[in-house]
């Protein structure tokens, strides 16, 4: 007997990898810098094109090119906001939010100037497909790395924020920044930190994208608003609600362009909007984050 909602569990699953790796590195910035960086999408980007030229134009296996993807892609990130965000640190968020904008234009642009508009292809192996007829779904062993290789990082960076001294660190800063100096604590150093993991999650979410999709200057800045939606859904500034949020939005969005009519469907992502509203009526700290901060 057939299950039809498997199948767009499955689709919703791999969309929902997609969108948390890019809000857990967007989320871990709003809550421990405390701005919204809307070039982020342009470092998912970057990802991308790295992990191309290191798995098609170097030769490297798709897991070294992923390693290759996430270390090049968080230095550079860390560069870019030791330039353009840590000199602003004590501006406001209007002056770091206008810069991340400003930049995002830049890097996008940058990006299509030297490597082309054009979107370039990662050859992989054909994905091997596991069918269960009698159910009604598929999956691919392409789909299971996707959805493995997330959870695994998701296990990895909780691991780091409970059983490392720089992880407590973060969490102590994230909850006050003022008392977290007070303690002792290097929030300067945290702020390195925060900027290497976040960049790093964008350039593994970048390779990613590039393997089931193609690569192009406008990936990452594609993905933003899922990203921001994802992080807001969840919670901002709690990784762990990043997470739940993403799988949520990717399991809202396929769903909703499996089973609404015809024309109706196109809008599944807009329907993933609607979800989001309801959710912040009823509760405005996210799904994870339950406090609220009042001005």
């Amino acid at each position: 007997m057939a299950i039809p909602f498997v199948q767009e569990l499955i689709f919703g699953l791999v969309l929902g990898s997609f969108i948390a790796l890019g809000a857990i590195g967007f989320t871990l910035v709003y809550g421990l810098v405390n701005m919204i960086n809307f070039a982020h999408g342009e470092f998912v980007t970057v990802g991308a094109y790295v992990g191309l030229i290191a798995a098609q134009f170097v030769g490297l296996p798709l897991t070294v090119a992923i390693l290759v993807a996430l270390v090049v892609t968080a230095v550079f990130g860390w560069g870019v906001a030791q330039v353009s965000f840590e000199p602003l640190n004590d501006a406001g968020a209007v002056p770091l939010l206008l810069t991340s904008i400003g930049l995002g234009l830049v890097l996008r642009n940058g990006i299509r100037l030297f490597a082309g508009a054009s979107p370039r292809y990662i050859d992989t192996a054909r994905p091997t497909s596991y069918r269960f007829e009698e159910l009604g779904f598929f999956f691919t062993d392409q789909q299971v790395f996707i959805v493995g290789l997330t959870l695994v990082s998701v296990l990895a960076l909780h691991l780091f924020l409970n059983r490392t001294m720089i992880g407590v660190a973060m969490r102590a800063t994230s909850d006050n920044e003022d008392l977290a100096l007070v303690t002792g604590i290097d929030t300067r150093r945290v702020r390195h930190v925060v900027w290497l993991l976040a960049s790093g999650f964008a350039g593994i979410a970048g390779v990613l994208l590039a393997v089931s999709r193609s690569v192009n200057p406008s990936l990452g800045f594609g993905q933003l608003l899922l990203v921001l939606t994802a992080a807001i859904l969840g919670g901002a500034g709690s990784p762990y609600g990043a997470v739940v949020g993403s799988y949520l939005l990717g399991i809202g969005i396929s769903l909703a362009i499996g089973f609404l009519p015809t024309g109706v469907s196109e809008f599944g992502t807009t329907m993933a909007f609607v979800v989001l509203i309801v959710v912040l009526l009823i509760r405005p700290g996210g799904i994870v984050n339950q406090e609220v901060r009042e001005s």
